[in-house]
């Protein structure tokens, strides 16, 4: 029997079937693949956001306190965000030391931190508040809104005081429907135009008041306050979107103790509005208006500073104040310019860098434009002065400042224009800038030198001045008539102010801190009286403590002969010693002093 031959092969159908669910699956994998790989695209196109960890910090008095900066997703590259603190009821300074910085969040990572320092004192202020602010995220990255500021309670540690009996009559508790609004993040809201927010107060003494408002780009806006109570003197700060201060204003008129700021926006967001009262009578049941406006045009036209950004700002505008101070590492350099950033006024730069003691810093300008001309100004962490410097030497109009840190926090840089340039010419004026951090041993027998200009107003105990052709003073001859006279009359502002040398004097050694001028003079006319022509200049000056001999102070006469000794804390007595006049006597150091040298008297020849 033949059989048919089949042309095709024949399986068996369990065979078939299961070949079937095989490639179903291969194709169900496949396609739950795709998807899983679709959503994990998906998931890696998210833009990462950033924020506070929590919308409020506590720490108490005198402590420190991590503040925790999350990202919602990881980057797969290096993000950074700057942060920043802004005074609600606590002071830079007297409440907490500020901060501001960068963080960094390499790729992968999720969370960072930054460090808040906060001030022991002995009043009793109640509990403080401090905002924190996020700002200038790096590109691919945004900030959370519900997070981008947030508020550190500085806890009082003192106790409540007792009221002491004021009679039948007391003090009137008179608070307003805005509060609380002390902090940034509570800020009240309104709008431009709205009606003005009146029978506001500043009460209790020290209150902070916050208002919000929607600015659009380009639009100009009017800020003020009105109708103030006898008593009451507001001061206005106007913020960015950001949290960078726009400007601030004390009276808006002469006579008035109202406040206006006028600005252009930037950008669409809030802005934000703080005010604070200046006068110190008790402003209970003192009132005020808050208003803002949108006006016409730019606020170009106006004598209030304006928020449009005009071309040609250095990279660290707006910086024309300590709390907006642009932060600086030792050893970075900056290019930088005198354009203001509001198209008016001269432009005052500000710097800080973190400081701390056993280190000399030297801070100068370099890199001068032919038709600049720089001044430097250095001021410690509580915004005293500490000295400054305008020509570096003859001819040479940069300028350069050396300081031996004594402490822990920020020292401030002020660089600005000897001469305010044309705002049509400012660009024209552009410098370098930067801070070096050196190790520098302090030296208890430093020897009189002669720098190359009296502009070098600080010298650290090992700094040796670049000597020049001719000594700047030739002392004339003066017999042993050296002398020392009670001050009477007020000296000539020394520009020399001297630093306290560390000491190895026992932590636990208390006495009172004094500070007094020092003047050395040759008394060429002869009537016992320090003139301002008269007055030695660069002659060292070395103050010891005369129980354990050892340096407390020690710097060099100005051009009027005058050096400032600041906050030496005395044990007892002083020794001042002048080697160059062979000079040493011991005093209290409790006034003033003047060292006089007499003339040498020419006695005629005998004939």
């Amino acid at each position: 029997m033949n059989r048919s031959k089949n042309k095709g092969l024949a399986y068996p159908a369990g065979i078939v079937l299961a070949f079937s669910l095989v490639v179903v699956l291969i194709i169900a994998f496949s396609t739950a693949s795709a998807s899983a790989s679709s959503r994990r695209s998906v998931l890696s196109l998210q833009t990462p956001t950033i924020g506070f960890k929590n919308t409020t910090y506590t720490v108490s008095e005198g402590g420190i306190i991590s503040i925790d900066v999350e990202m919602s997703t990881a980057a797969g590259t290096s993000t950074t965000v700057e942060y920043l603190t802004l005074d609600g009821t606590a002071k830079a300074g007297v409440d907490y030391v500020s901060a501001a910085g960068v963080l960094t969040f390499v790729a992968g990572d999720l969370s960072e931190s930054f460090l808040i320092q906060t001030i022991q004192n002995s009043n009793y202020s109640g509990d403080r508040t401090v905002n924190l602010v996020l700002r200038n995220p790096s590109v691919g990255t945004i900030l959370n809104p519900s997070k981008a500021t947030a508020v550190l309670v500085i806890q009082e540690d003192e106790a409540t005081p007792t009221p002491t009996s004021q009679g039948a009559t007391a003090t009137a508790i008179f608070t307003d429907r805005y509060e609380p609004n002390n902090t940034l993040q509570n800020a009240f809201p309104t709008s431009p135009g709205a009606a003005a927010l009146c029978s506001a107060t500043l009460w209790p003494a020290g209150d902070v008041d916050w208002y919000r408002f929607v600015g659009k780009a380009g639009s100009a806006y009017e800020v003020f306050t009105k109708e103030l109570t006898a008593g009451l003197d507001t001061v206005l700060s106007v913020y960015d979107t950001t949290g960078r201060l726009i400007s601030t204003n004390d009276d808006a008129d002469f006579g008035s103790r109202a406040s206006k700021v006028v600005f252009s926006a930037g950008a669409n967001g809030n802005y934000y509005a703080r005010i604070i009262n200046n006068n110190n009578v008790d402003p209970a049941n003192k009132t005020y208006c808050f208003a803002v406006t949108e006006i016409a045009g730019t606020a170009t036209a106006t004598a209030f500073p304006t928020g449009t950004r005009v071309p040609g700002v250095d990279i660290c505008e707006y910086n024309g104040d300590f709390d907006s101070a642009c932060l600086i590492g030792a050893g970075d350099s900056f290019d930088m310019n005198l354009v203001p950033l509001w198209g008016e006024g001269p432009d005052n730069d500000f710097f800080r860098l973190w400081v701390k003691p056993g280190l000399l810093y030297t801070c100068e300008t370099f890199a001068l434009s032919s038709v600049n001309d720089t001044n430097m100004i250095l001021y410690d962490q509580n915004h005293n002065g500490l000295g400054g410097n305008d020509d570096r030497a003859v001819g040479d109009f940069s300028s350069q400042v050396s300081w031996y840190a004594n402490y822990t926090g920020w020292l401030y840089v002020l660089v600005g224009p000897v001469s305010p340039p044309e705002y049509a010419l400012s660009f024209l004026y552009t410098y370098s800038v930067r801070c070096i951090e050196t190790v520098a041993t302090p030296t208890a027998t430093p020897q009189p030198t002669f720098p190359p200009s009296s502009g070098q107003i600080i010298r650290p105990p090992t700094s040796t001045p670049t000597p020049i052709a001719t000594d700047p003073f030739t002392p004339t001859p003066f017999t042993s008539d050296v002398t020392v006279i009670p001050v009477m009359t007020p000296t000539p502002t020394p520009n020399i102010q001297v630093i306290p040398l560390p000491t190895n004097t026992p932590a636990t050694t208390t006495g009172q801190t004094v500070s007094f001028d020092l003047t050395v003079y040759y008394d060429e006319n002869l009537n016992f009286s320090p003139e301002l022509t008269e007055g030695v200049e660069n002659v060292a000056v070395q103050i010891y403590d005369n129980l354990t001999n050892e340096l407390m102070a020690f710097g060099y006469t100005n051009e009027a002969g005058t050096v400032r000794f600041s906050s030496l804390t005395l044990s007892g007595m002083i020794r001042i010693s002048i080697p160059f006049l062979q000079y040493s006597q011991v005093t209290t150091g409790t006034s003033n002093i003047f060292i006089r040298v007499a003339p040498v008297v020419q006695q005629a020849k005998p004939q």
